[in-house]
């Protein structure tokens, strides 16, 4: 499995968005046993963006739902 597989790109639209994500990533790696993941800065495309990278892709792809349903509750939808 590439890296490329497993990794998930999350675009924050504002510095309380990103201080939420920090939140929940802290949540979900307790409540998951922690783990193992590494969080990438992307500066170069531009936005306010991370690329998060989990060992297992099962992992990843239950952080990357969770995450879209924590954002879209923050949205009110």
């Amino acid at each position: 499995m590439k890296a490329a597989d497993i990794a998930i790109d999350i675009c924050l639209a504002s510095a309380e968005e990103a201080v939420r994500f920090s939140r929940f990533v802290q949540s979900f790696l307790t409540s998951n046993d922690f783990p193992f993941v590494m969080i990438h800065n992307t500066p170069e495309l531009g936005l306010e963006r991370r690329k998060v990278v989990f060992e297992d892709v099962g992992v990843g792809a239950k952080f990357a739902r969770e995450w879209r349903m924590d954002r879209l509750a923050a949205a009110g939808a």
